[in-house]
């Protein structure tokens, strides 16, 4: 089971660094997601963000890593 997970993020992989190369690295991890989607990916930005950072493609938080906007908490 972990083989083929790691086969799938593999290719999952490939498709983000051919998106990156498409806009000179200028992609963030929402911009990212977006694009996957236009072409049928079922994907959400958490997958995208781990993806990257173990393909040693680093994500920062301001970049829509894995840091969400501040809630405020309920009253």
């Amino acid at each position: 089971m972990r083989a083929a997970r790691q086969a799938v993020d593999a290719e999952f992989a490939a498709r983000i660094r051919a998106i990156l190369r498409a806009s000179n690295g200028a992609c963030v991890v929402p911009r990212i997601t977006a694009e996957l989607r236009e072409d049928g990916e079922v994907v959400n930005d958490k997958r995208v963000a781990r993806v990257m950072q173990a393909s040693d493609r680093p994500v920062s938080a301001c970049a829509g890593g894995i840091a969400r906007p501040f809630r405020t908490p309920p009253r």
